[in-house]
């Protein structure tokens, strides 16, 4: 398929949440219902659904499609599970009158995503290429597992017999994890992290950070990189930049890249450069995320990529502290509302014709040249 092929949602934004891990929907909870209220309430258009079979990831699917929502889809699985019923999934989805995007893994990096706890690269490349193969030929649209390096990438795209050739390229799609950390969307390019620039008195006073504040300034001063760029320090949002470069040297040219996590996940504060990201950094650089697709570019000043589909944030609801909704750390309201005031758009790609402008009026007047003499 052509980019401009690939399934989008009516009135397509650009905006995704990651959906709620309880698919449960019964009449005393009726959960696959609210998380699409809670998605239609800040006007997203995208969604990943994370379940454990593929009945429920279709009956959550199908709720989010007929809400004018794109579901992308993942079974929650070990990468080393010994058989997964991969177009069974595919079916379960095209009976249901639903585009089959199908995560295919999650993160082969992290042990948590192996029976055996140990991450096996090589491995992960061969079941990914094995997968995406079954997907494609059973119909369906086989998704990169959100790989977050170089070299995950390439086992599985080195492991796909006939390389770039291949038809499932044409079917595939790349499923972006770009967490920020606790940097602004604008990094490695902000005055922090490129120059250094010592914290206020009145900033240390109204922001958490972890050492007093001599020091602090001190780390700033010692730890500034002037010059990096994203293919330096890809701690950002703006690791879209990389992912692309990473299909483009192997593959010729860039997947989709549709969002399945990312963002800011709640007060974290991994760079202790930077303060414990408060409640409204998590607010205002979400909807800043959310409105590269509104302007058509990123934090960087960069154009908006046609291949970058969607970004997803992490995550609705059950559990985790990050969760928006109902978490241990009480709901994201702030959030919620400011990615609620981003006024309605919809996201424009290049091959979208440009808006006809009216016809300039037609006026009859003498020119300069003609215009009749002022009587004497």
């Amino acid at each position: 398929m052509n980019l401009r092929d690939f399934p989008r949602p009516k009135n397509d934004n650009g905006i995704g949440l990651h959906f709620r891990l309880d698919l449960t929907e019964t009449d005393n909870k009726p959960y696959i219902s609210q998380g699409v209220a809670w998605l239609q309430q800040i006007n997203a258009k995208w969604t990943l659904i994370a379940g454990q079979d593929w009945m429920q990831i279709g009956k959550a699917a199908r709720s989010c499609w007929d809400a004018g929502i794109m579901p992308l889809c993942r079974l929650v699985c070990k990468i080393d599970k010994p058989f997964i019923d991969w177009e069974d999934g595919v079916k379960t989805l095209h009976d249901l009158g639903v585009p089959a995007y199908m995560q295919i893994f999650n993160e082969p990096g992290d042990s948590r995503e192996w029976k055996s706890e140990q991450p096996d690269i090589s491995r992960f490349g061969e079941k990914w290429a094995d997968a995406a193969a079954r997907v494609f030929n059973a119909g369906g649209m086989p998704g990169m597992g959100g790989v977050l390096g170089e070299d995950e990438w390439l086992a599985a795209f080195n492991a796909v017999q006939g390389g770039a050739a291949h038809p499932l390229w044409s079917k595939a799609w790349f499923c972006v994890h770009n967490y920020g950390s606790n940097h602004p969307p604008t990094y490695p390019y902000d005055d922090v992290n490129q120059k250094g620039i010592p914290v206020t008195p009145a900033e240390y006073a109204a922001y958490k950070f972890s050492m007093p504040l001599d020091e602090l300034n001190e780390l700033r001063a010692t730890k500034k990189n002037p010059g990096d760029t994203v293919f330096d320090d890809d701690t950002t949002v703006l690791r879209v930049h990389v992912f692309k470069k990473w299909m483009t040297d192997s593959l010729g040219y860039c997947l989709p890249m549709l969002g399945g996590e990312g963002g800011w996940q709640w007060q974290v504060e991994e760079d202790l450069r930077y303060p414990k990201l408060p409640d409204e950094f998590h607010a205002n650089y979400t909807r800043e995320m959310f409105e590269w697709f509104r302007f058509g570019k990123l934090s960087d000043g960069s154009p908006l990529m046609d291949e970058l589909f969607c970004c997803t944030a992490w995550i609705q609801a059950d559990g985790q502290a990050d969760s928006w909704w109902y978490g241990p750390l009480g709901t994201k309201q702030l959030t919620i509302d400011t990615v609620a005031m981003i006024p309605s758009f919809e996201r424009k790609f290049s091959w979208d014709a440009p808006e006809t402008p009216a016809p300039a009026p037609i006026v009859i007047a003498p020119t300069p040249e003609n215009a009749l003499p002022a009587p004497e």
